[in-house]
């Protein structure tokens, strides 16, 4: 949706008008109002909530009944995530007829993302506000703030920048409210991936609920908070390439201190593009990745930025990067800074790390694929029928059915010789019949030939939840307590809605004589069994 800007509304209405008596006695003041709500817009576009909040604090203490005025604080209000008092000044504004004619939109968009987030909860830490529906989504809250406070300060040390004020957090339910308040459809959000976004002054995700497995929700806040940040730090002035490739660099900073390693995913998009010489561009970047056509291509933009910026980092490392965004934010255009803390003219700085980028070593792994995202409200659990459903080729499919029945019959060695058939089988290297192979060598003793397997699923598909489960089993049978609670821990960093989780954690936290932890897990699993 289109920001609403009342400026233009507003001289309008002023133009319209002047001819009247009380329009020339109240000229200065009607400029004066004019001038404000133009710098107030400014400071909103540049995401300096603080000032545009100080600019309505004056425009309600000169002029309170005001229609413009209350349009403008009504905008206000929402970027402050204030909705309810946003609606009573937008409901105000639109007894002017000017307004009614080009305001309604966005009142109606206020008040749709209201009946979804008038329902939160709401956790204060000296650092964040987090928002969510107890009812469906309370299980989040303690992982999420750990992640989000970590974040914080590691992400705020490498790009010199820790926000003063507390940063609104909110976690959307359905995808229904997702789409509204992102602006985004449906189509898009799904072709893309898109689970996430930074908009509005505030970090907005969905509920790992919202799909099968969960997703790498904690790594994905990180993410978002890196764009919030340097919106901050920029006052919005960074194009998306750039915003994306520092986002996709720090996202597990608040997990890892070691430098990012592409995933190996990305790693083999990046490789074919290289072979075939087809990259996305910056421009096709804008103004969204999200709004790339194929969810292979988003990826393949993210593998570019990812590289890009990892470039600057062996250049200058962060004080670069911090260099970077302090230029731009002093007016400089992207280009001009890159040039001017790299010493190269932005058109060479881009044929460098193309020709960096063609020299390196990167893996092409044949098969590989890039997991679809559909967002729908599902059960925590995920059974055979289901996964083998997930199964794109018929013939791989109906190899992994005969593999079930077996496995369902103990008969294990001959489950085994069905799963290979179904992974040769099938076209892409599916982690469906990866685990299923694994757990059938699991159940064959067979553990080493079980841990191979899931290694690789798990370095090829680290967004799987499945794989960490079944590693977690194979720990558990051979008695490798703390690497099964360490893999585990894991899967809870991305499906935190899995029972079987939390009933395998709460188990291995017993066998260790972690009586605490054993407890919190145990609570987790009532929460979510009631």
């Amino acid at each position: 949706m289109k920001r609403v800007f009342i400026l233009v509304l507003f001289i309008a209405a002023v133009i319209t008008s002047y001819n009247s008596k009380a329009a020339i006695a109240l000229e200065g003041k009607f400029f004066d109002i004019v001038g404000d709500i133009a710098y107030g817009e400014e400071c909103l576009q540049a995401w300096r909530i603080d000032e545009a909040s100080m600019v309505a604090g004056k425009l309600l203490s000169i002029d309170p009944e005001n229609p413009y005025v209350c349009f403008f604080v009504g905008e206000v209000r929402f970027y402050e995530g204030n909705y309810g008092e946003s609606l009573s000044f937008l409901k105000r504004a639109l007894q002017e007829p000017v307004i009614a004619q080009k305001g309604q939109e966005f009142y109606d968009f206020v008040d749709k993302i209201y009946q979804t987030a008038g329902k939160f909860q709401e956790v204060r830490t000296e650092h964040f506000i987090f928002r969510y529906n107890e009812e469906k989504d309370g299980i989040l809250v303690s992982y999420a703030l750990d992640a989000l406070e970590r974040a914080y300060h590691a992400i705020g040390s490498d790009l010199d920048y820790f926000p003063e004020e507390p940063v609104l957090v909110e976690v959307f339910p359905d995808a229904e409210s997702f789409c509204t308040i992102s602006t985004l459809t449906r189509e898009e959000i799904e072709t893309s991936g898109t689970v996430a976004i930074c908009l509005f002054n505030r970090v907005i995700i969905t509920s790992p609920r919202l799909q099968p497995r969960g997703y790498q929700w904690l790594d994905t806040l990180a993410h978002e908070y890196v764009h919030y940040v340097i919106m901050k730090k920029t006052y919005n002035r960074v194009p998306i390439w750039l915003h994306e490739g520092i986002a996709k660099y720090e996202e597990k900073r608040w997990l890892e201190s070691g430098p990012p390693q592409l995933p190996v995913s990305l790693e083999s998009l990046l490789a074919e593009a290289v072979e075939k010489d087809y990259f996305i561009t910056f421009d096709q970047m804008h103004p969204s990745l999200a709004k790339l056509e194929r969810k292979e291509d988003t990826a393949l933009a993210f593998a570019e930025v990812f590289t890009v910026i990892d470039y600057l980092f062996k250049e200058g490392g962060y004080p670069l990067l911090a260099a970077l965004f302090d230029a731009i934010k002093s007016g400089k255009s992207t280009e001009d800074a890159v040039q001017s803390v790299t010493g190269t003219p932005f058109d060479e700085f881009e044929k460098k790390w193309v020709q960096d980028l063609k020299q390196k070593d990167l893996r092409r792994i044949h098969g590989i694929q890039i997991l679809p995202t559909k967002l729908q409200e599902t059960s925590s659990l995920v059974n055979d029928v289901e996964s083998v459903a997930e199964i794109e080729v018929k013939a791989a499919r109906k190899y992994a059915v005969l593999g079930d029945l077996l496995r369902r019959e103990g008969l294990n060695s001959g489950a085994i010789v069905e799963y290979e058939k179904a992974f040769e089988k099938a076209n892409n290297i599916s982690p469906q019949i990866q685990n299923k192979l694994a757990m059938a060598y699991i159940m064959d003793t067979q553990y080493t030939k079980a841990e191979e397997i899931l290694k690789i699923a798990l370095e090829y598909y680290p967004e799987y939840t499945t794989t960490y489960i079944s590693l977690g089993e194979l720990y558990r049978r051979k008695g490798e307590y703390n690497m099964a609670v360490e893999i585990l821990s894991q899967a809870n960093y991305i499906n935190p809605f899995n029972p079987f989780i939390h009933r395998d954690l709460a188990s291995l936290y017993s066998k260790l004589n972690r009586k605490e932890d054993a407890e919190l897990e145990l609570q987790r699993l009532m929460t979510l069994t009631q």
